[in-house]
């Protein structure tokens, strides 16, 4: 029996809860394909012992897992679980020396002006240290960092006073230290987002490697793991928040280089293309397996700053349709997907699942799931 592996990282959409509930279903396989790999939560959780062929259209993602037996990306990403580890020290250094004027700003009772002229004096002083985060290799911009930490816990602040004079309420001392925290720890995130974008744009050089770890922490880090861009192509995604503040950051790291990941990738071949020419590339056979996880049909299918429409649900199933390989597809349910998927030779079974939605993320629906097979 193989260990149990949880995927590398959180992807919207993943299937790795939902396993137990079609796993029954999946066939014996000569070689396993993945057209929409994401975050893998079936590869992770099947473990195939047999050559395997996955592919996703995120150039980023594809980068990530190409960089999982480098040296530089080990090396660079436990730089960045240093990092996440010296932000706690720094925000217990600076509410020491600065908790008492972001109190008294929060309540109303001094300016602006003393809190920023302390927490400036401070992280000047906490950023002598021989640390990562004083690392000119690792932070590359170290003056833009300080910026965008001060201006995250001044906005903090501001928020508190805000929410605080419409309440007609103070926070406990404790739980401004945790939202100072939260500050400290946004604008950490918040300035790796913006190397992000930097990088994005040709506006910073940053190694293969130091990019593919950057992107896995702001993935790691940015709220509900979404990945959403603007009209410019700039990731927007705010930092997850309070409780992603106790993150065990480190041990997510130590995960990505165990033996057993490495051991689930070594017969294991990585496309980034689109999934029909990765699939007709394949030169598929009545051996193969595909398991396809495809976006949902919805008003927004958004596939890492790519569409997915409603055109490309007719080519995928298109071309299931024309393939000799076994396939089974899970989907959620709607109109236009049953209408897709009705030749004589499918096999149509339903599951449901509960999604959370809206902001606060307290309410669940059901959602009907297709498992459709050719076998």
């Amino acid at each position: 029996m193989n260990k149990k592996l949880r995927p590398l990282l959180k992807w919207t959409g993943g299937k790795f809860d939902e396993f137990v509930l079609f796993s029954a279903h999946i066939p014996t396989f000569e070689r396993y394909i993945e057209p929409f790999f994401g975050g893998g939560g079936v590869f992770f959780s099947l473990q195939p012992q047999v050559p395997a062929l996955i592919n996703d259209k995120s150039t980023d993602l594809i980068n990530f897992y190409n960089h999982i037996a480098d040296l530089d990306f080990k090396k660079e990403l436990f730089l960045y679980a240093d990092a996440w580890d010296e932000l706690g020290d720094l925000a217990s250094f600076l509410w020491y020396n600065c908790g008492v004027a972001f109190i008294n700003f929060t309540q109303q009772t001094n300016d602006i002006a003393v809190l920023k002229d302390g927490l400036i004096q401070y992280l000047d002083i906490f950023l002598k240290r021989k640390l990562t985060l004083t690392n000119a290799n690792f932070i590359v911009d170290s003056e833009l960092f300080k910026a965008v930490l001060l201006a995250s816990i001044v906005d903090k602040a501001n928020r508190i006073k805000i929410i605080s004079s419409k309440k007609n309420d103070s926070f406990t001392t404790d739980e401004l230290c945790i939202h100072f925290e939260t500050g400290v720890r946004s604008g950490a995130y918040l300035f790796f987002r913006r190397l992000l974008n930097l990088y994005y744009n040709h506006q910073v050089h940053l190694s293969s490697a130091k990019a593919a770890a950057n992107w896995y922490f702001v993935r790691e880090f940015c709220y509900g793991a979404m990945f959403r861009f603007n009209s410019k192509g700039e990731f927007n995604i705010p930092y997850g928040g309070i409780t992603y503040n106790r993150k065990k950051f480190r041990e997510k790291v130590e995960q990505v280089f165990t033996k057993e990941v490495a051991n689930l990738f070594k017969q294991t071949t990585l496309f980034n293309e689109d999934f029909e020419s990765f699939l007709i590339d394949a030169k598929l056979t009545t051996g193969d397996f595909i398991f396809v996880d495809p976006p949902y049909d919805s008003e927004f299918s958004e596939y890492d700053q790519s569409a997915f429409t409603q055109k490309d649900q007719k080519r995928l199933a298109s071309f299931l349709k024309a393939t000799s390989a076994k396939w089974m597809v899970i989907i959620k349910e709607t109109p236009f997907i049953s209408k897709l998927y009705t030749h004589p030779g499918i096999n149509i079974l339903t599951f449901y699942k509960n999604y959370t939605y809206n902001v606060r993320g307290r309410n669940k629906r059901g959602v009907m799931h297709l498992i459709i097979t050719n076998y």
